[in-house]
């Protein structure tokens, strides 16, 4: 093969290309909710916090909080039936229905009958009958302070006037209707019992004495309005006595005349005009119809009834023109009034009668009256407190607890715009995670070192004592855990497809500091340690980092890529072999360039890649971040595998989204991610598709006997000390 190739598809792409242009849309929103799910699971330590905390604030608050003591007084309403009413007096409140037990309620909440309850004097002088403030301070911050008050025994303090007492009694009073009857319990919850007890008997006598004053008052009312109108109607009735009084004698003449007019209407039938009984007869009618007249006008022309009869005398005729007619209608019009006044005095005296009777029956309602309410049972003093209930206080503290933890949870997944797990950065990026790299204590792998050095110490010093604390693959730290995480990259990178055409593996990270040189140094170790020709090229022309990292000089004498990119030294001359690891060569990055943007001319690296793509079976380009410089993106074109590093905890979530579209946009999408620097920690296990059994010891070395992909080259020999002693100790055995 002349040059690499423009970065072609491998198998793998091909193949998981076709099988997922097969696969039905996923199911985002199922998606999000199980990844939502698993970041409240890996934040369980704040709901566990928020849940912790809202029960031992509830808790607190339960030791903290007065007692309290409900008392209750009951009293029954019952149907008015027996009040004094008069017949235009509305009716009262059906005290059956509900709106007017309510209605009862609510009148023994007004403010004043509760000032005239505080207002009492045997109330004011209950001994703790105002509550001593709660100091909510801890006892020990309380005593170191010296600004506490003892919490024990009643307050002392004065109580406050009326209308503010009444305030207070107001919001420690309930008052409930008992479901199906007309009982109405006033309670008192108050931290003396005595106190509680006192105040709901209060209230009740302080609403009874109320209604039996306003009774009263009615009764008196009503015995005021029948006396007004019993002594209209006696006046009444003394009037239209003494107006038919003085029409007796008029009556009795009247009633003389009817009797002559027969008696002379019998002689006329039998006597002639001119006989002598008959002009008797008519000489004693003539006389009595005299008298009446005289008498008549006496009766009209009286100061008791004058003003009657100035109206009707109006519709007399004539007395000297009609003499007879005028005797006629005064006769009808006396018998007229006469009747009209005996109906009056009748009425009148009916009237009179009923008022005394209603004013006898209401002195008796006075006095025996049936009560609209009564005490259906006092209150007792309470044993037992009703506040705090501890259990529901303690329930309610957990659940707002848990739900404020489970609210910080949701904000801290909110506001976290890191990548923290494999299983994360894979599910929101979409793009395959290569391998996950610990963060590498350096400590551990001292420690490892030293122990090698202790059971070997007949092996020679490490010559390399130049490089970088965080090259694992040296003696002693080969072994641990993090030289296997740097084993399964390498084996991750050659599954990527066929190895004879994938030889061009490129490390590049979105931004500064996510470690990209260490995990392309560790890489090319990894694969020089399986016996491949390994060369690492440090291509960030920038800040160059690999000479730093294996302790070698910049320039190195003999010139570095960017005097090859420069052709101003042969490929040939700028590698170098010496570099204290068989089978790994370096090529430098040289000196500082000026322009280094323009020094990465594409033809040029074809060349140089080309060169080294006939000489070595991997080659290892260590490139510049994306975001910060555009000189990757050059060199991406022409490598097989593009390795993006993503440090945990450390890259944005933003860095990483932008970095896969432009280089999707270039055509060079990553081959994977490899996730560097991560923490194992216990509430995330599963979410790294961590190493758990394979986790580092304390001591820099791996739990069980978990060894590396090839072991071809890069055997520990404390491992073959191991294996030879157990094998020694088989054969004794046997």
């Amino acid at each position: 093969m002349s040059h690499p190739p423009n970065h072609p598809p491998s198998r793998s792409e091909e193949f998981e290309e076709d099988y997922y242009s097969q696969e039905p849309s996923r199911d985002v929103s199922g998606e999000k909710l199980k990844r939502l799910l698993h970041n409240l699971v890996g934040r369980w330590h704040w709901i566990a916090l928020g849940l912790i905390l809202g029960f031992l604030g509830a808790t607190y608050y339960v030791s903290k909080a007065p007692k309290k003591y409900t008392a209750t007084a009951t009293l029954l309403i019952k149907q008015q039936t027996g009040s004094v009413m008069v017949r235009d007096q509305v009716d009262e409140i059906d005290l059956r229905s509900q709106e007017a037990m309510n209605t009862v309620a609510e009148r023994i909440r007004r403010m004043d009958l509760l000032e005239r309850v505080a207002s009492r004097q045997d109330i004011r002088e209950l001994p703790g009958l105002v509550p001593r403030a709660v100091d909510w301070q801890p006892l020990w911050l309380r005593d170191r302070l010296g600004n506490g008050t003892p919490e024990d025994g009643p307050s002392s303090a004065a109580p406050p006037p009326p209308a503010a007492l009444g305030g207070m009694i107001s919001q420690w009073m309930n008052i409930s209707i008992r479901q199906g009857t007309r009982l109405l319990d006033i309670s008192m919850t108050h931290p003396v019992p005595e106190v509680s007890k006192a105040l709901a008997d209060g209230v009740a006598r302080e609403y009874l004495a109320e209604i039996a004053g306003a009774r009263t008052d009615v009764r008196r009312d009503s015995i005021e309005v029948l006396e007004k109108r019993s002594e209209i109607a006696r006046t009444s009735l003394q009037t239209a006595g003494g107006a038919l009084a003085s029409y007796a004698r008029a009556i009795e003449v009247h009633e003389r005349l009817d009797a002559k007019e027969a008696e002379t209407t019998t002689l006329q039938r039998r006597y002639l005009p001119k006989h002598p009984t008959m002009a008797a007869a008519s000489a004693e009618l003539a006389q009595l119809q005299k008298q009446f007249l005289q008498e008549f006008d006496v009766a009209r022309l009286s100061a008791i009834d004058k003003a009657y009869w100035d109206i009707a005398v109006k519709s007399l005729p004539d007395r000297e023109t009609e003499p007879d007619a005028f005797l006629r209608m005064a006769r009808q019009q006396l018998l007229a009034r006469i009747g009209t006044l005996q109906s009056e005095i009748a009425s009148s005296t009916s009237v009179f009668n009923s008022m005394l009777t209603q004013i006898e029956q209401s002195g008796v309602n006075q006095e025996g009256a049936e009560s609209s309410a009564e005490v259906s049972s006092l209150a007792r003093v309470p044993g037992r407190p009703s506040a705090p209930d501890a259990t529901q206080i303690r329930a309610t503290g957990s659940v707002v607890g848990l739900g404020t933890g489970l609210a910080l949870a949701l904000l801290l997944i909110r506001l976290d715009n890191k990548y923290h797990t494999v299983a994360q950065i894979s599910g929101e990026t979409g793009t395959n995670v290569l391998a996950a790299i610990a963060a590498i204590h350096p400590r551990h792998l001292e420690t490892a070192e030293g122990d090698y050095r202790k059971q070997f110490p007949d092996q020679p010093e490490d010559p390399n004592t130049g490089w970088d604390e965080r090259l694992v693959f040296r003696p002693g730290t080969s072994t641990t855990s993090y030289a296997e995480m740097y084993r399964v990259l390498r084996a991750s990178v050659s599954l990527l497809g066929d190895e004879t055409r994938r030889k061009i593996t490129l490390f590049s990270s979105a931004i500064p500091g996510e470690g990209k040189t260490s995990t392309s140094a560790n890489f090319a170790l990894a694969a020089a340690g399986q016996g491949r020709r390994t060369l690492l090229i440090d291509l960030d022309l920038r800040k160059p980092s690999i000479h730093h990292t294996f302790g070698l000089p910049r320039d190195h004498g003999q010139g570095g890529i960017t005097e090859c990119l420069a052709n101003q030294v042969a490929f040939e001359d700028v590698v170098i072999r010496n570099t204290g690891r068989e089978n790994l060569h370096l090529i430098l990055s040289g000196k500082r360039a000026p322009n280094p943007g323009e020094l990465l001319d594409i033809e040029r690296l074809k060349v140089i890649l080309t060169r080294a793509y006939n000489e070595y079976d991997m080659i290892v380009l260590d490139t510049a971040p994306i975001l910060a410089v555009p000189d990757t993106r050059i060199i991406a074109k022409l490598a097989h595998n593009v390795c993006l590093v993503v440090r945990a905890e450390y890259t944005p979530k933003a860095a990483v989204r932008r970095v896969l579209e432009i280089m999707e946009q270039d055509g060079t999408p990553p081959s994977g991610i490899v996730f560097n620097a991560f923490k194992e920690k216990r509430r995330l296990v599963g979410e790294n598709y961590s190493y758990g059994y394979y986790q580092t010891s304390k001591h820099g070395r791996s739990y069980g006997t978990y060894g590396s992909y090839g072991e071809n080259g890069d055997d520990d020999p404390s491992r073959k000390s191991r294996r030879n002693k157990r094998r020694k100790k088989a054969d004794v055995s046997s």
